[in-house]
């Protein structure tokens, strides 16, 4: 499980996560929603350790993590998916996923089941990432993350500019990282539908703070469509 508590960061004079408590049960998708500029992002970059917090503490499977270093985290068995991807556009698609194995000694090629998840990557492997389209190139993004064998893989905002079709089989694969591997999965999401039918969690943010929890199932009862509108 991931245990964020009493997390507080600040850019300069503003104060930017207050406070932020949830947990992100072990072998469950969490989806965390909320409007642009609520804090989300920056959460994420916080688990990483991409960003120092000001406070507060991260625990994953009941072992500190706020003062590792990001290439700890992932030994420890977190992988991050940025939003904007950041493949290696110059680099092909085996190389950025093999790229993605640098914390494993001697990775031995690409796992099958990367291509098992993602068919397209396996007919594209040897294509530049530059020349992939973006829903591609998403794909291509969470298989280098799942290439360093994490228990926690964490996500922002996945389907942003992605063709429809793309989103369902992104969302096929996260339930069957879940499903049938036992991946534990946060999601930063604002498509609520996607959210909505894979979570079996949710955290909604408002202004850097947590303002509702509950089941996935729960969602529309209560009100989280309403509470990440624009």
């Amino acid at each position: 499980m991931l245990q964020v508590n009493a997390l507080n960061q600040f850019y300069g004079g503003s104060h930017i996560l207050r406070n932020v408590s949830f947990d992100v049960p072990a072998g469950k998708l969490t989806t965390l929603l909320g409007r642009n500029g609520v804090g989300k992002s920056t959460l994420l970059k916080c688990l990483m350790g991409v960003v120092p917090t000001r406070s507060g503490s991260i625990h994953w499977d009941g072992k500190p993590l706020e003062k590792k270093a990001p290439y700890e985290r992932v030994c420890a068995g977190l992988a991050y998916v940025p939003q904007g991807r950041e493949i290696f556009p110059r680099l092909t698609v085996e190389e950025n996923l093999l790229i993605g194995a640098a914390s494993r000694a001697r990775p031995s090629g690409v796992p099958d089941r990367i291509y098992q998840l993602f068919p397209v990557l396996r007919t594209m492997r040897l294509r530049r990432g530059g020349d992939l389209s973006g829903g591609q190139q998403q794909q291509l993004a969470i298989g280098r993350a799942l290439m360093s064998e994490p228990q926690l893989l964490i996500l922002d905002e996945p389907t942003e500019g992605i063709q429809p079709s793309i989103i369902q089989d992104i969302g096929r694969a996260l339930r069957l990282l879940v499903d049938e591997f036992g991946m534990t999965v946060l999601l930063v999401e604002q498509y609520y539908e996607f959210a909505r039918h894979i979570a079996d969690h949710y955290v909604v943010m408002s202004r850097g703070e947590v303002v509702a929890r509950g089941a996935g199932a729960s969602m529309e009862q209560d009100g989280v469509r309403e509470l990440i509108a624009v």
